[in-house]
């Protein structure tokens, strides 16, 4: 499960938008409205990026956790590097972030350092687990908030601008039929793009409830790790997250 749940959460590299982008899509877009040139883009996107790096720290909180899984169920320790810089999250103009999130973060990453370290023995993969699991839920609800709420807002944002602007444009007296055909088909283009978009979040989303749901529950069943019981739900949970992934895959062609 652990190869299935890094590979699952690691579709987030892949994700063909951030707040970064859209604020540069916005950006220019707004300049390109207003036929303004300048020698080079200049946009104010910083609090956007900020924005960017709390959720990549999320996810890599989430990346490390399953790391560690992976290391102490196959005893490969050492062989997984935790060696960058030590972050912190912290609250910014786009993502408000409370003391639970604060502390789950931080408690998510101390148990993963010390199972790659081989704190942990490979009979303590319950408890590895079980120490984990209210703070890989806290990281993985407020991932998936930012991602349905926050970025997937931002999109709606984005289309409700192309709206207006294209929709003026079909009734400006001063361009022919053809480049208001032009126009519409830039429109569609762009709002399919956007759908590709905003259908890789959704999987993602449901990739990342699912783990995290499936661990929890993993976790209250006690089984024990060893077990056939414990085998056959591992073997379930990974037929789901190969069929995300293959739903994830596919909207990249």
């Amino acid at each position: 499960m652990s190869t299935e749940a890094l590979d699952g959460i690691g579709q987030f590299r892949e994700l063909d938008y951030s707040f970064h982008t859209s604020c540069i899509e916005d950006c220019t877009f707004s300049k390109i409205s207003e036929v303004e040139i300048e020698r080079k883009l200049n946009c104010s996107c910083e609090s956007y990026q900020l924005a960017d790096d709390q959720v990549y720290n999320m996810y890599l909180a989430l990346i490390d956790y399953w790391e560690g899984l992976y290391q102490l169920s196959s005893m490969n320790i050492n062989q997984y590097n935790l060696s960058r810089p030590t972050v912190a999250l912290r609250t910014t103009n786009l993502i408000q972030l409370k003391d639970e999130h604060l502390l789950a973060f931080q408690k998510l990453s101390e148990i993963s350092l010390k199972a790659v370290t081989g704190q942990y023995r490979k009979n303590k993969i319950k408890t590895y687990m079980a120490e984990a699991d209210t703070y890989q839920q806290i990281i993985s609800d407020k991932l998936t908030f930012v991602l349905r709420e926050n970025l997937s807002g931002l999109l709606a944002i984005q289309e409700e601008g192309w709206y207006a602007y294209y929709k003026t444009l079909t009734y400006d007296p001063t361009l022919n039929t053809v480049d208001k055909a032009l126009a519409t088909d830039k429109y569609y283009k762009l709002l399919e793009n956007n759908k590709t978009r905003n259908n890789q979040i959704t999987v993602l989303i449901e990739v990342i409830d699912l783990i995290s749901q499936k661990h929890h529950q993993l976790v209250e069943a006690g089984t024990k790790s060893n077990s056939a019981g414990f085998r056959e739900e591992v073997g379930r949970i990974s037929r789901d997250l190969h069929t995300l992934h293959y739903a994830f895959e596919q909207l990249k062609k």
